[in-house]
């Protein structure tokens, strides 16, 4: 049976998830995927500088896809499930490196990141999420809060210390050159 036949409303989805979908919520899903993809994919690289992009935001969509029937809003739970699939890259990139015993390389200038990319990676993790969140996707606090599971003064604090945190480096790295 191809990925095209029906029966009786119901399509096969045969791209890795064996299961039955109603035509209509498959056609929302896939207009929701195709709508959110770019920008999906863009915050997860922008929160971890990992190869591996194309596959955290399959994870994402993943739990979406999984929870889609009963999702009323399935941007904000694309948006804490990108946040949880990039926290637990990084948990899983620290233990590994902890395991072997060798000090994080720098972050990617052999990738030709900009010098802004670079001390954004530098960030811990939660303040990356909140300055990504708040000044590269145009999330409101609430959005990011939810995003991180925190309440949105947490991300205020969150975002000014990420920004005192990012003058200084690049005061620094001005005094330098």
């Amino acid at each position: 049976m191809g990925a095209s036949d029906t029966i009786k409303g119901v399509t096969r989805v045969e791209d890795g998830v064996d299961a039955l979908a109603p035509v209509a919520p498959r056609q929302r899903f896939e207009d929701f995927y195709r709508r959110e993809y770019p920008e999906a994919r863009r915050l997860v690289w922008l929160l971890t500088h990992s190869d591996d992009t194309d596959g955290l935001v399959q994870e994402a969509f993943l739990a979406v896809w999984n929870a889609y029937p009963r999702l009323d809003q399935p941007g904000a739970y694309l948006r804490k499930a990108i946040t949880n699939s990039c926290r637990q890259y990084h948990r899983t990139r620290a233990t590994r490196q902890r395991r072997i015993r060798l000090l994080p390389p720098p972050v990617p200038a052999e990738l030709g990141a900009s010098e802004m990319h670079d001390l954004l990676a530098d960030l811990p993790y939660r303040q990356r999420v909140a300055i990504a969140g708040r000044y590269w996707a145009g999330w409101s606090e609430a959005e990011i809060a939810d995003a991180l599971g925190c309440r949105p003064g947490t991300v205020k604090s969150l975002t000014s210390r990420a920004l005192n945190r990012l003058r200084t480096q690049m005061e620094t790295e001005n005094d330098q050159h």
